[in-house]
């Protein structure tokens, strides 16, 4: 129905990534989920990111959205809850790292859309040839690939400081 429309749709996309060892990233520079934000804002189309939680953080008080840590029944320490996407202060915590993005509807479509040419002249606009609906199904890939990327220098920077 969009695409006979000529128009297009956002959509809110999110990657896990399981088995991050606790440790990866820096309480300062190099935060795990600064970087993590970083490259998925460096994405095209992509217009807001959330760690864990993300903005409904806002809404939790702070005993709710504490990631609690307790022994399980082999008594080895867990957490309780995942509100902050696996890392807590920069660092990786060996949760599954949760990251979620929306990314903008596509500007290339097929209405006539109001603009200004290069004279300063009112126009408008409009898109002709291949029209994508909504960039979901192409981001999917570029985002684990952003991901990986993200992770395979947190592991390099954590192998050179730690050996």
């Amino acid at each position: 129905a969009i695409r006979k429309k000529g128009s297009s749709v956002g959509a809110v996309i999110e990657v896990i990534a399981s088995g991050v060892p606790a440790g990866w990233g820096a309480p300062v520079y190099g935060k795990l989920d600064a970087e993590l934000a970083l490259a998925m804002m460096s994405i095209n189309a992509v217009k807001g990111v959330e760690i864990g939680a993300g903005m409904d953080a806002a809404r939790l008080t702070g005993e709710e959205n504490a990631d609690e840590m307790r022994f399980d029944a082999d008594g080895k320490p867990e957490f309780t809850s995942n509100n902050n996407g696996g890392v807590l202060g920069g660092i990786s915590t060996g949760q599954d790292l949760v990251v979620r993005f929306s990314v903008k509807p596509t500007s290339s479509i097929l209405t006539p859309r109001a603009t200004i040419d290069k004279d300063g002249n009112e126009t408008e606009i409009v898109t002709k040839g291949r029209h994508d609906p909504c960039v979901l199904p192409r981001a999917v890939v570029m985002v684990e690939a952003m991901t990986a990327l993200v992770l395979c220098d947190a592991w390099l920077r954590h192998r050179a400081q730690s050996g």
